[in-house]
């Protein structure tokens, strides 16, 4: 039986969350908080400067959302007869987000404007890699297992609960394989980061133990890079590096929780105990012309 726990106010941790709250507080700030909180700023504003997306961003939104869609098919045992066509929608899906959204490089003059044929590419080869991986040909190849069971991008966020504190290992795709075992795999389309993308694998299994029941060694977290050239990260787990896990996120998220006023409500100090933190990244960060002003 899946569990699923009911909605608090209170913050939970991520990967992304506290990546962003260790590299800069004030970009934080922004992500979280500025729009209900911050009296300086308009919430419109803050909304279009959070919308902002990027090439490397877009690439990534556009690979996962067109392989969760590719599963949803093969959940109905619906198989493919040409891939060329789930590319041509890949292509689709690109001059959509050139036509919608709003690029980061454009707007703060980094570029001109996108290339739309290298877009294209980088999208496609992702894509290629997938449908040539063993992973999407064993699943192709076998219709033993209950395809009604898969978990595809959830909507619930994937929360969970460590050492009590609510957090959130979301996963890209989770299917049952022989003998109760699980297998979770996380598509990557940019580069090899081992040492983050571990401490994600880890937060799986507990997302497996904590939602599924699963014992850790029923649980095979795979991570699958889709870049440049195909490669699988693969790891186990002891139990002893699970419990390391959940005590560094209870020390994680008391930081986070050390920037609240009211930490039960999340509501936070105000901006000023939210430190700007002057570094290379701030070419990347979408509130760059909000340290400006």
């Amino acid at each position: 039986m899946k569990r699923k726990y009911p909605f608090t106010p209170i913050l939970g941790w991520s990967v992304s969350r506290y990546d962003k709250f260790e590299g800069c507080k004030r970009q934080y700030w922004y992500d979280y908080y500025a729009k209900k909180f911050d009296r300086d700023v308009a919430p419109e504003r803050i909304d279009s400067l959070k919308s902002l997306t990027s090439t490397h961003l877009e690439i990534g939104n556009i690979v996962h959302d067109v392989i969760a869609t590719q599963l949803h098919i093969l959940r109905r045992n619906i198989i493919p007869d040409d891939t060329n066509e789930i590319l041509k929608y890949s292509y689709h899906l690109v001059d959509r987000a050139l036509g919608s959204k709003n690029f980061l490089e454009v707007h703060y003059g980094q570029k001109d404007k996108i290339d739309v044929d290298d877009l294209k590419m980088r999208v496609g080869n992702c894509l290629k890699n997938f449908f040539s991986s063993p992973w999407y040909q064993w699943l192709l190849a076998d219709g033993e297992h209950r395809r009604g069971d898969w978990v595809i991008e959830p909507n619930d966020f994937g929360e969970v609960r460590i050492k009590g504190m609510k957090a959130y290992c979301k996963v890209d795709f989770l299917f049952p394989m022989a003998e109760g075992n699980l297998c979770v795999l996380d598509w990557k389309t940019g580069k090899v980061d081992r040492e983050k993308h571990r401490k994600q694998m880890t937060g799986y299994v507990v997302y497996a133990q904590d939602i599924f029941k699963v014992p850790a060694e029923q649980v095979r977290p795979v991570v699958v890079y889709l870049g440049s050239a195909y490669e699988e990260l693969e790891n186990s787990f002891a139990q002893s590096e699970l419990d390391a896990f959940a005590e560094a996120i209870a020390i994680e998220t008391n930081q986070m929780y050390e920037y609240c006023e009211d930490v039960n409500e999340n509501i936070p100090k105000p901006k000023e105990s939210f430190p700007k933190q002057v570094r290379k990244l701030c070419a990347y960060c979408n509130y760059q012309e909000l340290c400006n002003d």
